[in-house]
C-alpha cells in the first residue's frame, strides 16, 4: 500500500503570521489584502512543496473556549489585533473554498484542538497509510509529532522559511522529544498565552528539569520521594532552590500544562477523510477572486491543468482568435502574400524569438507577428525582406515589453523602428502605477478575465513556441483596444505615445551602448575595502570587547543589547529580538562610537558584495561593456529603475563608495559627460506652489538651503550658521515627503520641539508651499488620485483605508508623487529631445554620441573627444529648456574620462 500525504493548514496562525510579515497591501477598493495574499501564497506553496493527496484547513471561531473556563486570565495580556486582521479572515475562506478544500471549526474550541482530533482520527484509520503533516506558524503544534505518522511543516521566519519537524527534528531543536513540548510550556509559561507556569523557572532550568527527570507528572512524582526521606542525599535531582519554587507552583505547573495540552478528542467533528482528497478546483472562481483581490502574480503559481480546463474558465467575449487557425511560417514560396498582408495592416503585434536571455547574450531565431486576420512566423533569414515595414511611420506596433523588439532591431539593422509604438506593460504602469502586476498574465486576467494560454512559459513570458506566442500576441491586441480607450479617458494618451513611447529607443539604444569599466581600478579598490573592511572589524571587536562575526545580526544583537546594554527603548522588537537593521542602530548612534563603525562597516561590505567584485564578473565578453536593463515600469513615482546590475544605487556616503564610480571610464580617445539637475525637486516645488518667496530665491541664484534659513530664522545670508542652513535643509527636503516634526529632529539633530517650530515658521515664510500642500492633499482625498505637472496620475488606495498609519503613508505619497514624477517627466523628455537633437546631426556625429547612463536627475554620455565641449552645450540647453517652469531650471554639466572624478 503507497504511503499517502494528509496536510491540515493551522489557518489562523498563518493568517496572523502573514498579516504581521508581510507590508500593507490594498486592493483599488481601498481593502487590505496582505494576509489573504501571504496565506494564498503559502496554500500554493504548500500544494506544491509537499504534494498532498488529501487537504483541510482548520480555523478559530469566535467566541470563548474551555480554557477561558479553566483559567480566566488565559490569553488575557494578548494585544487585541487589528480590525483589518480579523476582516481579512473570511477573504481567506473564500480563497480555501474556492480551492475545493474543507474548512473545519468547532465553537468552544481552538483550531489547535481541531487540528489535534483530525490527526488523531487519521492515525486510527485501519485502512489506509497515511502522514499527517501540520503546516503552521505555532511551536505549540509540535505537541502533536508522531514518528511518521503526524509531522508539523513549521513557518519559521517571515513568509517562505519552513522547517519539517519530525520527532528527530524536535529533539534537535529542543533536547527533548515531541511529548515533552506540553511539559516544557508548563514549566516555563508562556507570555504570550498567559500561561503562567512556574513561577522562577526559566528555559535553562526547565529543559534541565524534563531531560534529567521527565515531564511535570515525573518532576512531581520525584518531588514526593524527597518528601519522603531521600531530600539532602547525593542523587537529589532537584537544588534545593529549584525545588521551593516547583513546591510552590505545583498547581499552576498542573494547570498550565492542561491549558498548554491540545485536545485531540473534539466532540462531534464531521471529519471524513474522502471529503479532503484534492480534486478539481473551482478555477474559474479561483481567478475571479484572485482579479477581485488582484492577486495577478498568483495564477501562474496555480497547478497546471488541461488546456480544455483552461478553455473553459476563459471569458466569453469573442477573440480574435477565432478568426484564424495554426500560425503561417513563412517562406520562399509565402512570402510576397505575407508581405501584402503586413503592408495592409494598419496595426499589427510583433514579438522576437531568441535563443538566449537577450539580443546581446544571445540569437535572433525569428519574429512573430500577429495582424488583424492572420499570424506569421517569420525566421531571421526573412529579415531583410519585411525591413520595409518597420520603416512605415503610420503603422503601430503594440507588443508587451516592445523595447526587447526595438534592441533587436537596432542591433540587426541598426536603426530603431519608424513605427508608432504601443507596449501594453507600459500602459499598464500608467494606467495603475501602485501594483508590479504587469506582466502579461497578470494584465491578461485583469483586463480580459482570461489566462495565457496553454503551454506558455510564463516564467519568461512568451512560450518558445511560434504558435503559443502568436496566441498570446493575439491578446495583446485585444488588450490594446482597452488601453487605448483607458488611456484616452484620462487624457494619458499623449503622455504614453510622447514620452513613455518616445522614450523606448532611447532607453533600448543605451542598454545596447553598455558602460565600460577599468577593472584594475576596482581589483586595486577590492584591496583596500578589505584592508578597511578588517581593521573596522578591529574596531568594532576593541569597542566591544569581544571577536564576534559582524556581518550575524544575532552575535551583533547580542553584543549590542545584551553585553553592552545599549538602550533597547524605541528599538523595533521582532520575534527572534531587537532589530539591528540600520534604521535602528541611527538611533542608537550617539550612545556610543561603535555604532558608526558598524555603519562603515555594512557600507562596504555592500560595496565589496554588490559592485567591487561583482562589477568585473558582469561584463560582456562580446562588447567588453556592462549592460544594465532600465526599467519603465517598476517605480510608482514615474522615475526609471535599473537593474542586473543596478547602477542607481552605488552608495557614495564613503570615500571609497564614490570611488566605485571612478571606475566608469571612456575609452580610449572618448570622454564622458555628466549632467545633473540641481534642486529640481525644489525647484518644481516653487513652480507648482507658486510660491513668490521660493521662486525669488531661486532667480536670484542663492543657495536654496542658506536662503531658506535666512527667511526662516529672519536674519541676512552671511548671518547663517551652519546649524541653521542644516536645518533649513532638512526641512525643505523633508516637505517632499511629508516630514513631520520626529522626522526633521532624526535627519538634523536639533530637539522634536525645535524641529516643530522650524516646521511652523517654514510654512509662515513659504505660505503658498502650505496653500499648495493642503490643496493637494485635498484633491487627492476626494479624487483618490494625485499627478503630475504633465498628467501622469498615481492612483493611492491607502487614503481609504480606516488603519490610520497606512492612511497617513498614502498622504504622504500624495505629497511626493506629484513633485519625483514630474522630475520624472522632465528627465524622459530631455532624454528624447537630446537623442532626437544628436540624431539630426551627421551619421558620424550620431554613431558617436552615446547616452550611457540614467541615474537619479543625473544623465551620463560617452562622447569622442572632439565633439565633447559641443555636446556639453547641446545636453546643457535641452535639459534646462525642455519644459517650461516658472522657475529657472539649472544644469550641472562635467566633462572627464571617468564618471567618479567629474565634479
Amino acid at each position: 500500500m503507497n504511503k499517502k500525504t494528509f496536510v491540515i493548514i493551522d489557518g489562523n496562525a498563518i493568517v496572523h503570521r502573514a498579516y504581521h510579515a508581510l507590508p500593507p497591501l490594498t486592493a483599488k477598493d481601498g481593502t487590505m489584502v496582505n494576509a489573504v495574499y501571504g496565506f494564498t501564497s503559502m496554500l500554493l506553496k504548500v500544494l506544491t512543496d509537499l504534494k498532498p493527496d488529501y487537504m483541510a484547513v482548520s480555523f478559530d471561531v469566535a467566541g470563548g473556549t474551555f480554557r477561558d473556563t479553566l483559567y480566566t486570565a488565559y490569553k488575557a495580556t494578548r494585544v487585541k489585533a487589528d480590525q483589518e486582521l480579523y476582516d481579512q479572515i473570511p477573504l481567506c475562506h473564500q480563497v480555501v473554498e474556492a480551492f475545493g478544500i474543507p474548512i473545519f471549526e468547532k465553537k468552544g474550541f481552538e483550531a489547535d484542538d481541531v487540528i489535534g482530533t483530525v490527526t488523531e482520527k487519521i492515525k486510527r484509520l485501519k485502512d489506509y497509510k497515511i502522514t499527517s503533516v501540520v503546516v503552521s506558524g505555532d511551536m505549540d503544534l509540535l505537541q502533536l509529532v508522531d514518528d511518521d505518522k503526524t509531522e508539523v511543516y513549521l513557518l519559521r521566519k517571515g513568509m517562505s522559511d519552513f522547517h519539517l519537524y519530525n520527532e528527530k527534528a524536535v529533539e534537535e531543536r529542543f533536547g527533548f522529544g515531541p511529548k515533552y513540548i506540553v511539559d516544557y510550556k508548563a514549566l516555563r509559561g508562556d507570555t504570550s498565552d498567559n500561561i503562567p507556569g512556574v513561577k522562577g523557572i526559566g528555559e535553562k532550568t526547565a529543559l534541565e528539569l524534563i531531560t534529567e527527570i521527565g515531564g511535570v507528572e515525573a518532576i512531581y512524582e520525584e518531588i514526593k520521594t524527597l518528601s519522603a526521606g531521600r531530600q539532602g542525599s547525593k542523587d537529589q535531582k532537584i537544588k534545593a532552590g529549584i525545588l521551593k519554587k516547583l513546591e510552590e507552583g505545583e498547581s499552576d505547573a498542573k494547570m498550565s500544562k492542561e491549558l498548554a495540552t491540545i485536545k485531540r478528542d473534539v466532540p462531534d467533528l464531521d471529519f471524513k477523510l474522502e471529503n479532503c482528497a484534492i480534486g478539481e478546483f473551482d478555477r474559474e472562481k479561483l481567478t475571479g477572486l484572485f482579479q477581485k483581490f488582484e492577486f495577478y502574480s498568483l495564477v501562474k503559481r496555480l497547478p497546471g491543468t488541461s488546456s480544455e480546463q483552461i478553455d473553459k474558465s476563459t471569458h466569453k467575449q469573442a477573440t480574435r482568435k477565432e478568426k484564424f487557425s495554426k500560425i503561417i511560417v513563412c517562406s520562399d514560396k509565402n512570402i510576397k502574400e505575407v508581405l501584402k498582408d503586413l503592408e495592409r495592416s494598419d496595426i499589427f503585434a510583433c514579438k522576437e524569438m531568441l535563443n538566449g536571455k537577450d539580443v546581446l547574450n544571445g540569437e535572433l531565431i525569428g519574429l512573430v507577428f500577429v495582424t488583424g486576420e492572420h499570424s506569421y512566423y517569420i525566421s531571421k533569414e526573412y529579415l531583410k525582406d519585411i525591413q520595409k515595414i518597420f520603416e512605415d511611420n503610420n503603422k503601430i506596433i503594440v507588443g508587451h515589453d516592445i523595447k526587447q523588439l526595438v534592441k533587436v532591431l537596432q542591433h540587426v539593422n541598426a536603426e530603431a523602428p519608424q513605427c508608432h509604438l504601443f507596449d501594453i506593460m507600459v500602459a499598464s504602469y500608467l494606467l495603475n502605477s501602485s501594483t508590479r502586476a504587469h506582466d502579461l498574465g497578470s494584465i491578461a486576467l485583469r483586463e480580459l478575465g482570461r489566462e495565457l494560454p496553454a503551454g506558455s512559459d510564463q516564467g519568461s513570458l512568451f512560450g518558445v513556441n511560434p504558435q503559443v506566442v502568436a496566441d498570446e500576441l493575439q491578446m495583446v491586441l485585444d488588450i490594446y483596444d482597452i488601453y487605448k480607450q483607458k488611456l484616452e479617458r484620462i487624457e494619458d494618451l499623449g503622455l504614453f505615445q510622447d514620452v513613455e513611447m518616445g522614450l523606448i529607443p532611447v532607453l533600448a539604444e543605451m542598454e545596447l551602448n553598455g558602460v565600460a569599466i577599468d577593472t584594475h581600478v576596482l581589483g586595486e579598490l577590492s584591496v583596500e575595502v578589505n584592508a578597511e573592511i578588517k581593521k573596522l572589524e578591529k574596531k568594532i571587536w576593541k569597542e566591544t570587547g569581544e571577536e564576534f562575526n559582524v556581518a550575524s545580526s544575532v552575535q551583533l544583537r547580542d553584543i549590542l543589547f545584551e553585553k553592552m546594554g545599549l538602550p533597547k527603548e524605541g528599538i523595533k522588537k521582532g520575534k527572534t529580538g531587537y532589530s539591528t537593521a540600520s534604521s535602528e542602530l541611527e538611533k542608537l548612534r550617539e550612545y556610543h562610537p561603535v555604532i558608526e563603525y558598524i555603519e562603515d562597516y555594512r557600507e562596504l561590505e555592500k560595496l565589496r558584495n554588490t559592485y567591487i567584485d561583482v562589477l568585473p564578473e558582469l561584463v560582456n565578453k562580446k562588447t567588453g561593456r556592462i549592460h544594465t536593463s532600465f526599467n519603465q515600469a517598476v517605480t510608482t513615482t514615474g522615475r526609471l529603475s535599473s537593474s542586473d546590475p543596478n547602477l542607481q544605487n552605488i552608495p557614495i556616503r564613503t570615500d571609497l563608495g564614490r570611488r566605485v564610480r571612478e571606475a566608469f571610464v571612456a575609452e580610449p580617445g572618448n570622454m564622458l559627460i555628466v549632467a545633473d539637475y540641481s534642486q529640481i525637486e525644489l525647484r518644481i516645488v516653487a513652480s507648482l506652489a507658486n510660491d513668490k518667496q521660493l521662486i525669488n530665491i531661486f532667480e536670484r541664484g542663492e543657495d536654496v538651503h542658506a536662503a531658506t534659513a535666512a527667511v526662516i530664522n529672519g536674519v541676512s545670508l552671511e548671518q547663517v550658521t551652519k546649524e541653521m542652513r542644516s536645518a533649513a535643509k532638512g526641512v525643505n527636503f523633508g516637505v517632499l515627503y511629508g516630514m513631520g516634526a520626529f522626522g526633521l529632529s532624526s535627519r538634523t539633530g536639533i530637539t522634536q520641539w525645535e524641529a516643530k517650530d522650524f516646521i511652523k515658521k517654514y510654512f509662515e515664510s513659504f505660505k503658498d508651499v502650505k496653500k499648495y500642500l493642503d490643496a493637494t492633499l485635498e484633491f487627492a482625498h476626494k479624487e483618490g488620485y494625485v499627478e503630475t505637472l504633465f498628467g501622469r496620475r498615481r492612483y493611492i488606495p491607502e487614503l481609504m483605508s480606516p488603519n490610520y498609519q497606512l492612511k497617513l503613508a498614502g498622504e504622504r505619497m500624495a505629497i511626493n508623487m506629484p513633485v519625483q514624477g514630474t522630475a520624472a517627466d522632465l528627465m524622459k523628455m530631455a532624454m528624447i529631445k537630446i537623442n532626437a537633437e544628436c540624431r539630426m546631426q551627421n551619421a558620424e556625429f550620431r554613431k558617436n554620441v552615446r547616452i550611457i547612463l540614467q541615474v537619479h536627475d543625473e544623465l551620463v554620455f560617452e562622447v569622442k573627444k572632439k565633439w565633447a565641449e559641443d555636446i556639453a552645450k547641446i545636453v546643457k540647453e535641452e535639459m534646462e529648456h525642455v519644459a517650461q517652469l516658472r522657475v529657472p531650471v539649472e544644469v550641472h554639466v562635467g566633462i572627464g574620462t571617468s564618471w567618479g572624478k567629474i565634479k
